[in-house]
């Protein structure tokens, strides 16, 4: 019987690798460029599947196909248009790629889906690898400077701990912009920072409201879409990317020394002896500076099989900045895996990140000294000791004495975990749900030594702050996808989900003064004696968003284009009576080239105009609990022999808090020239922000509290841009492409009282800098 049931089995086993061998097929061919030659390196890939491989030196690919009658083949090579063609049962197959400085047929991120850049009708911006900046860059921001027409990316200090201040067409609210929303792999409201350079294969940016609507309350400073990278099935490759570098200060403030000082005072009869007694010529800038060094090293590793694929990579980034005591150190590892099954109809993907950092923060008042402190000035004494002035005269301190002796420090470590899982449940009808979750853990310590200018006072200040957010999301989505018609000249998307989104964020902070000695810094508080009330606090807040989205998009011969968006936000941030907020978005194109008419019009590849209108919304301004009426510590009180604490109200409720809201209308027009060497868009856009938030004074009474948080406010930007791509020389020895990009805002602010709450001016800036007033126009 045994040997009956081993005789069976093995006949099954044949036969199953039987029907497996005459469904299978090898496809092999070569992949050439425009002209003629072999592309070494094109990804060769059976559409809708991980099943792939790359060309060999000869340009030569051979693959092995599941379904050879109805697999799809998808070519694509850095600065080619991706080629896709039904293989249709033949065992070879030569393509040529056709090189363009744009890809039209470019499968481009729009937010919860993806389409090619022909079909898109609203304002987007891709950016893919072979686009981005080179050299130093420490996240997705450096990658894009200067890319996108209207993107503005900052660096407005040499601190290297700070991240890049990033506008997409203006500023669009008084308090808290934090700029466009972030969304990894599709997972909204990430950090740049989590994301080395290296990871990243493409960037989109929703531009106009009516493609960020997708993303609601959350998308009025537009949205960055990222694409990392992923594996193939292809063999592995292990790749190598990194870079030394040094940085100098820039357009260093031109500042009087010694002999030019004393020049200027005897010029203006200043009596200078009092000043003037130490020998010095110091130039306080070079003291506080140096050429900064900087370190980056990534290593990744890729590949996969017909039903899967994986990439893990691991990055390390040192930077030492320009200002003596600041650096920044920073480990990255990030693991991605998927496996497909049931025919392919079942995705299920796995992503890792863990980001551990550790920064030096330097003091703002240290380089405010350094404008201030004569050059007749020594740094040390002769002794070797710090030189100070405690001789009644005026004196901030000695900036080089408080680089040495005092610390900010911050350490970090970020993880999270996504799990997505894809069924397909009729050919072009996918069911797919997304799990999130991170932690975050942050420890901020600070200590200012006693013998400087900002611990004398308090004989020494320490203070340590630990952070812990936490966030958990989870999405379902529905999307459909077909072509119909006699030639499937009719194309019809449709998108339809819901979101729910927690986010947990704790503190605790303590601090203390007056310490005996200063060698045990910011890690004994208890040792000082000088404790007062409020130095020592705790708080926890949370908030949730619960959301429900659609988008429908149909096309007809890539001619006449429409899309339509909405999203119904419910946030608790907000007061009982504006817990939701809806936001529309409706765009259209038409594909003039191709028309029947401009068939004969060769010199233009392509051409469209689009015009798209939509409303988003900003949460950011507004932390949890601020529609509430809350109580707050108010100092001590002596009853019965002991002392209590006080509590009174510190805030008014508001039941009508909201999110301000952003309605743009965007006109643009795409085109491509030239047989491709020619491409650009040209684009106007009037964006109205109401209903923003601030904090008014108010009354007391009729209320309790002095201040309180309502929307009041509007504001206008209103610009345009312009995008130029060259393809200058094209031939087998030689490429040169060049890219312009133009732009220009007008940003007003239009209105900042009514009647209930008034303001004639809002100050900006910080506590080093001359703070201006924002006014509003005369009426």
């Amino acid at each position: 019987m045994f040997h009956t049931f081993r005789k069976t089995g093995l006949l099954l086993a044949l036969l199953t690798f039987l029907i497996g061998t005459m469904d299978a097929q090898n496809l092999k061919g070569t992949v050439f460029d425009d002209l003629g030659d072999p592309v070494i390196g094109a990804n060769v890939i059976e559409k809708g599947t991980t099943n792939g491989t790359i060309t060999d030196l000869d340009g030569n690919y051979n693959l092995t196909l599941n379904d050879p009658d109805k697999a799809i083949l998808q070519v694509s090579y850095i600065g080619y248009n991706t080629y896709e063609e039904a293989v249709n049962g033949r065992p070879t197959l030569d393509i040529h790629l056709a090189s363009s400085v744009v890809n039209l047929g470019e499968i481009v991120a729009i937010g919860y889906g993806t389409q090619t850049r022909r079909e898109i009708t609203g304002s987007v911006a891709n950016v893919s690898e072979e686009n981005f900046n080179k050299g130093v860059t420490r996240d997705a921001a450096d990658l894009l400077q200067g890319k996108v027409a209207g993107l503005n990316i900052t660096s407005g200090s040499g601190d290297i701990t700070q991240s890049s201040t990033i506008r997409l067409r203006g500023t669009s609210t008084l308090q808290n912009d934090q700029g466009p929303l972030i969304v990894i792999d599709g997972i909204p409201g990430g950090d740049m920072s989590t994301v080395p350079p290296s990871d990243i294969e493409s960037i989109s940016v929703l531009k106009d409201a009516s493609s960020a609507a997708i993303y609601g309350s959350r998308a009025a400073g537009g949205v960055i879409l990222i694409t990392t990278k992923r594996g193939s099935g292809s063999r592995t490759q292990v790749v190598y990317d990194g870079y030394v570098a040094f940085d100098q200060m820039a357009n260093k403030p031109d500042v009087m020394n010694a002999d030019q000082w004393r020049n200027y005072a005897k010029s203006v009869g200043a009596e200078t002896s009092t000043y003037d007694q130490y020998g010095a010529d110091t130039d306080w800038f070079d003291e506080l500076t140096r050429v900064g060094f900087s370190q980056n090293h990534a290593i990744s590793m890729s590949g996969g099989g017909s039903k899967n694929n994986y990439r893990a990579s691991f990055s390390y980034l040192d930077r030492n900045g320009i200002i003596r005591n600041n650096s920044l150190e920073r480990y990255n590892f990030r693991l991605q895996f998927q496996q497909r099954a049931i025919n392919d109809r079942l995705r299920i993907g796995i992503t890792t990140n863990a980001t551990i950092s550790e920064s030096y923060i330097p003091e703002d008042d240290e380089f405010l000294l350094a404008y201030t402190m004569l050059p007749v000035y020594p740094v040390y004494n002769a002794d070797g000791s710090y030189f100070t002035k405690q001789n009644g005269e005026f004196d901030n301190g000695n900036p080089v004495q408080m680089q040495d002796l005092n610390e900010r420090k911050r350490e970090s470590i970020y993880y999270y975990g996504a799990g997505d899982i894809q069924f397909t449940i009729i050919d072009g009808l996918n069911l797919k749900a997304n799990l999130y979750k991170s932690y975050s853990s942050s420890e901020y310590s600070e200590f200012k030594h006693s013998d400087t200018k900002t611990g004398l006072n308090t004989t020494g200040f320490a203070k340590k702050e630990n952070t812990i957010e936490k966030r958990n999301l989870m999405e379902w989505t529905a999307d459909y996808e077909k072509a119909f018609g006699a030639e499937e000249e009719h194309k019809l998307q449709a998108m339809a989900g819901y979101s729910w989104e927690e986010n947990i964020y704790s503190i605790f902070h303590g601090q203390n003064s007056d310490f005996l000695i200063n060698d045990l810094t910011y890690n004994a508080l208890q040792s000082g004696v000088g404790l007062k009330p409020g130095d020592v606090y705790s708080n926890k807040e949370s908030f949730k968003l619960i959301s429900f989205f659609a988008r429908a998009h149909y096309s007809f011969k890539e001619r006449y284009m429409i899309t339509a968006t909405v999203r119904r936000d419910g946030s608790s941030k907000f007061g009982a009576n504006h817990k939701w907020g809806t936001f529309p978005s409706a765009s259209a194109a038409w594909g003039i080239s191709q028309e029947d008419f401009m068939k004969d019009i060769h010199w233009i590849n392509d051409l469209k105009i689009r015009a798209g209108y939509g409303i988003t919304g900003n949460q950011d301004g507004l932390k949890p609990y601020k529609s509430l009426q809350l109580y707050g510590t108010q100092g001590i009180y002596y009853v019965d022999g002991a002392w209590g604490t006080g509590y009174t109200i510190n805030q008014n409720p508001n039941p009508d808090l909201k999110w301000e809201q952003t309605a743009m209308l965007n006109i643009g027009l795409d085109f491509t020239l030239f047989n491709n060497r020619l491409n650009g868009t040209i684009e106007w856009y009037d964006k109205r922000t109401s209903d923003m938030l601030y904090s008014y004074k108010v009354p007391t009474p009729p209320y309790v509290y002095e201040r309180m948080q309502a929307n009041v406010g509007d504001m206008k930007n209103t610009g345009i841009e312009v995008l130029l791509n060259l393809d200058v020389i094209r031939n087998k020895e030689f490429s040169w492409n060049t890219s312009v990009n133009l732009s220009h805002n007008k940003n007003e602010i239009t209105k900042l009282s009514n009647d209930l709450y008034t303001t004639d001016r809002i100050y900006t800036g910080s506590h080093g800098s001359v703070a201006g007033p924002i006014r509003p126009p005369m009426s």
